[in-house]
């Protein structure tokens, strides 16, 4: 480093604590005007004096300090960290937003305003934050936007909790917890439409509207059922599934009692050996004697899952992989023989069901 010439005086080039971006003031200082507020003389015609001449903190930087400590205990400078930016909604607040956050999932940010305030009442020092401020807040906390569901209000009822208790942790035929995953089959039907490859949201110009061609009113809905096993697989030998379509009408007693006579032809009658355990919701055809005498007869198992919990139906994952796929080929459906193409090749590119099982919480093998 060269030295100044001779004829020049050496300045300290860091800025000054009251420009708000040089280094903060000294803990000594701090302490020395925290016992000036305290003996009262911080106000006095010589400290102004020095104030006016950035000898000493503003009156603003005294108010901070006094807020400080009153929220946390301390006036300490707050540790510099690079370019990130210091939150301005920390501390008590932030456990707060976490905790509101798990227990309202789709609250909007005036309610977590709210929410706040409630939990601040009769503070002083507290205020409203801006959306921008909670937005940085949640990303502290790492919590992202995502699609959201519902869980029916039923499923919280006493007896459908011990219904799902029941189902995951005892045997047969009570549950399923002595059952291998390989050894399970989940059942159900969707309904699937034209337009459900239609994609909801794009992006265009803030004065334009997102608009894209396809079938715009509500077209015949196609009846999916569909079974699928919980085997591993792999490209080259892919986890068994079973699916049967059909355009008009319902779920009928005949139409499940077809589709099981198909995957019962399939699969063989069971043995000491191997025996498949078949999961089912409680759609009134799906609880027909037929249809369990049926499975019965084949040497099989059948187990209705919990009431009002799809999340823990494979199946039904699997059926929101088939929309994905079909909203992602929306360019090469146009009607309904492309769409029942396209449906045939989402279900074919699935080649291991496993990872569904598991994520639902079968994972005994």
């Amino acid at each position: 480093k060269m030295p100044p010439p001779i004829n020049q005086t050496p300045r300290d080039n860091r800025p000054h604590p009251s420009t708000r971006s040089g280094e903060p003031y000294s803990q000594d200082m701090r302490d020395m005007v925290m016992q000036l507020v305290l003996n009262g003389t911080v106000n006095a015609p010589a400290l102004q004096q020095l104030r006016q001449q950035r000898a000493m903190p503003s009156a603003s930087t005294v108010r901070r300090w006094l807020q400080l400590e009153q929220r946390h205990g301390h006036y300490r400078a707050y540790e510099q960290n690079g370019n990130t930016t210091a939150s301005v909604l920390r501390g008590h607040d932030l456990v707060l937003l976490a905790l509101y956050r798990v227990m309202h999932p789709k609250a909007q940010l005036a309610e977590i305003n709210a929410f706040l305030y409630r939990c601040n009442f009769g503070n002083p020092f507290f205020r409203f934050y801006s959306h921008s401020q909670l937005s940085k807040a949640e990303d502290i906390l790492e919590l992202r936007n995502k699609r959201g569901s519902t869980t029916a209000y039923q499923a919280f009822l006493d007896v459908n909790i011990m219904k799902r208790w029941r189902f995951f942790n005892l045997p047969y035929p009570l549950g399923i917890a002595d059952v291998r995953r390989e050894d399970l089959i989940d059942v159900d039907e969707a309904g699937i439409f034209l337009e459900t490859s239609n994609r909801g949201r794009g992006k265009a110009h803030r004065t334009v509207r997102v608009v894209s061609r396809g079938p715009y009113s509500k077209t015949e809905k196609w009846n999916v059922m569909m079974g699928v096993s919980g085997e591993e697989g792999t490209p080259q030998n892919p986890s068994r599934r079973w699916r049967t379509m059909w355009l008009r009408g319902g779920t009928t007693i005949d139409r499940v009692l077809q589709f099981f006579n198909v995957v019962l032809a399939d699969i063989g009658h069971g043995n000491a050996q191997r025996r498949y355990t078949f999961l089912m919701d409680n759609l009134s055809s799906h609880h027909n004697g037929a249809v369990a005498a049926l499975i019965y007869a084949h040497g099989h198992r059948l187990v209705f899952r919990a009431p009002y919990y799809p999340t823990d139906a494979p199946i039904e994952y699997v059926f929101n992989t088939l929309q994905s796929v079909l909203r992602s080929n929306m360019h090469n459906i146009r009607d309904a023989g492309t769409l029942l193409h396209e449906i045939g090749n989402g279900i074919a590119s699935m080649d291991d069901f496993a990872p569904y099982f598991i994520h639902c919480g079968y994972w005994r093998n």
